[in-house]
């Protein structure tokens, strides 16, 4: 992100520029070394407290447990290394001191199961700044993670609805275990969910062994946890974060802007999926998802969803469609992009506004504390600065950097909103449900008085197989809809309000065609029923379907459906392998299985190809790493004003005479461009 040039001294404009974000090869081999130091000395103070009073075979025991001594788990690392050597399964040895390559073996290990954790807990957090987090915590893994999330402004970690937290923090760990070639990762996390639930214990223990203690203390730890359930999840973040110390502010500065750009992107994603369950289906089908894509962007004087709303509404009226074009799904891509058009124009907002904001992370951190709330970040900033710019100033400032079609026009409306209109706020805010075409209509009259009473004929669309793949999508999720509601006794059945969010790279690339299997999509449908009140809002929920035409046909996977939620700002999200590679923010359920859920990452974090048997490690490249979904994924997360497929949809048929222009690259051609290549980069 870079401003961009040429614009009036009193505007700020941010736009993308794309940097990976990477510390030089020479930094990241220094990171790298000096982290290693740091486990090293953790080694060798555990081998102190061990080898005092330890019981002959005991430093065998430290090497040949099963090779389960490693830096890796949820205390201070040298605890770490203790309790997992005092609860490794080895037989006793003669040996007594410990080989420099032996030892060196398991530090290397130890790092590469502790990078593992923390990329795969955190979307969007690179390798090497894994390192740079693990390097300041000291290897302390815990402390890294809790560095990690205040640093990304991630303020509501582990509040989501249901275990989300402490589902990632296990699958963490056992990537990390896998990572680190533990011989047994499954004995590993269960030996940690043990711990976790009786850390008092473990602690007064290993402290015993601090103290140098008889050695029949050093049997009773792996006594302790023997034969004793692990405790619930539920409680497994609470208990560990209040166990360490809190960790330093803005730890690593300056240095994260992808992630802190996904957090904050994350948190936006939510906002567009609750307005647009928000607006009533006939008219988001019949027109408005036109506005929604082109011009509905969150910033404004009112919470962000109702920013959403009230743009929305007021392009659609002061600048009507001129083609009649109904639709059931929100383009995916496109709306990605208005969420990062979004992003930018609430930055340069803020940064036209304040001018002590003298930094684009520096923004998006206030925006992070404020839960991605513009209004609330801004009066915020206003304690601390005498000299904010005007709002109208600024407003443009934001609808210049989000791309929106009539920036001038849209800075003048949200100006004149500020305070905003009791009416427009009574509508707004008098329900929490979907709206109704009356609101719609009042609130259009209130924001646009000018626009014409009497609607104008409308074209028709030009080009309807364009929806093609459209209605095939719609015939999917209303059959797996209707398969699901009639599974659950005494539910409601569901009517399909809208598709949200599509991505049909899942499960693949496979083959020399780059064939992939599934479809991941997210969907809002209403219930249906006596019981539920008109303005019901729609539910949101979680679809997995098979790419092939006919799903019915004998040996096809069923299509898999179920509610979800969706995250609340800065609090993390369920990860899918395929999906972070697309960048597409697919809500995805917590508990259940689903395609690039688990295995997929345990299978990419050995360096193994998820969806090839037959993949050589000693041949072939790998597909998916750590380091490729983060650069993949920018194709989505990063574009502002670069053409995507959805676009054809959009275009004036008399200005555009193919379509889409003859200039156009879709974003839908460069991921199948991408896709095509694989073949060629696994045997490179």
């Amino acid at each position: 992100m870079a401003l961009v040039p040429d614009c009036p001294p009193d505007l700020r404009v941010y736009d993308s520029s794309y940097n990976r974000g990477y510390t030089s090869p020479r930094e990241q081999s220094e990171h790298r070394s000096r982290l290693l130091r740091k486990i090293h000395d953790s080694y060798r103070k555990a081998l102190e407290r061990l080898n005092a009073r330890a019981r002959p075979g005991m430093a065998a025991r430290f090497l040949h447990g099963g090779g389960g001594a490693l830096c890796l788990g949820l205390l201070d690392p040298v605890s770490n290394i203790v309790a997992n050597t005092l609860v490794s399964r080895g037989e006793p040895g003669d040996l007594v001191h410990v080989p420099e390559d032996k030892l060196g073996d398991l530090e290397r290990r130890s790092l590469d199961g502790l990078v593992a954790f923390l990329t795969r807990f955190f979307p969007y957090l690179t390798d090497c700044h894994a390192v740079r987090f693990l390097l300041l915590a000291g290897a302390d893994l815990l402390a890294a993670v809790r560095a990690v999330a205040s640093d990304l402004g991630m303020t509501r970690l582990g509040s989501s609805p249901g275990p989300a937290v402490e589902e990632a923090l296990v699958m963490a760990l056992r990537c990390a275990a896998l990572a680190a070639r533990h011989p047994d990762p499954d004995r590993l996390v269960r030996d940690w969910l043990a711990i976790s639930g009786r850390l008092d214990d473990t602690v007064r223990l290993l402290a015993d062994v601090r103290r140098r203690s008889p050695e029949s203390s050093l049997d009773r730890l792996p006594n302790l946890l023997d034969g004793l359930p692990p405790p619930a999840h539920q409680d497994l973040w609470r208990r560990l974060t209040a166990s360490r110390p809190p960790p330093p502010r803005r730890s690593v500065p300056h240095q994260t802007t992808t992630a802190l750009n996904g957090t904050l992107q994350d948190a936006l994603h939510g906002f567009y999926l609750e307005a647009i369950a928000r607006l009533p289906a006939g008219e988001l089908r019949s027109r408005l998802h036109r506005s929604l894509l082109v011009a509905g962007h969150c910033y404004g004087p009112l919470d962000p969803v109702s920013n959403i709303i009230i743009n929305t509404i007021w392009h659609d009226a002061a600048f009507p469609p001129a083609v009649k074009l109904e639709v059931d799904v929100i383009g995916t891509m496109i709306l990605h992009r208005t969420e990062n058009c979004s992003l930018y124009g609430l930055v340069s907002f803020l940064c036209t506004r304040h001018r002590h904001l003298t930094d684009f992370d520096q923004a998006i951190y206030c925006l992070l504390q404020a839960d991605g709330d513009l209004l609330l970040a801004d009066r915020r900033l206003d304690d601390d600065d005498d000299a904010a710019a005007g709002l109208d100033r600024a407003f443009l400032a934001a609808a210049t950097a989000a791309y929106h079609p009539n920036p001038d026009a849209q800075a003048k409306l949200l100006r004149r909103l500020c305070p905003c209109d009791e009416r427009i706020s009574s509508i707004l805010q008098g329900s929490t449900g979907q709206l109704s075409s009356q609101d719609v209509q009042c609130l259009a009259r209130l924001l646009c008085p000018e626009a014409a009473c009497s609607e104008q004929p409308l074209r028709r669309f030009p080009h309807p197989w364009y929806l093609s793949s459209q209605t095939m999508m719609c015939k999917k999720i209303n059959a797996a809809l209707s398969a699901y509601a009639a599974m659950l006794s005494g539910e409601p059945m569901y009517e399909l309000h809208t598709i949200c969010g599509v991505n049909k790279y899942v499960s693949g690339p496979v083959g020399t065609d780059a064939k992939c299997y599934r479809t991941h999509v997210n969907f809002l449908a209403t219930p249906k029923g006596t019981q539920f009140p008109a303005g019901t809002t729609p539910l949101l929920f979680f679809a997995e379907v098979c790419n092939d035409d006919d799903d019915d046909r004998a040996g096809m996977p069923q299509p898999f459906v179920c509610r979800v939620w969706v995250p609340l700002p800065c609090a993390g999200r369920v990860r899918c392998l395929y999906c972070d590679h697309m960048g597409i923010r697919i809500v995805h359920p917590v508990g259940e299985d689903f395609h690039g859920r688990k295995l997929e990452f345990e299978k990419m974090v050995c360096g193994e190809d998820p969806c090839d048997d037959d993949f050589d490690p000693a041949v072939d490249q790998p597909y998916y790493t750590n380091t490729k979904i983060i650069d993949h994924s920018r194709v989505t997360t990063e574009r502002l004003n670069g053409r995507v497929e959805e676009d054809r949809l959009y275009n004036d048929p008399l200005e555009d005479s193919d379509g889409y222009g003859s200039d156009m690259t879709l974003m839908s051609d460069e991921y199948d461009s991408d896709l095509d290549s694989m073949a060629d980069e696994r045997h490179v």
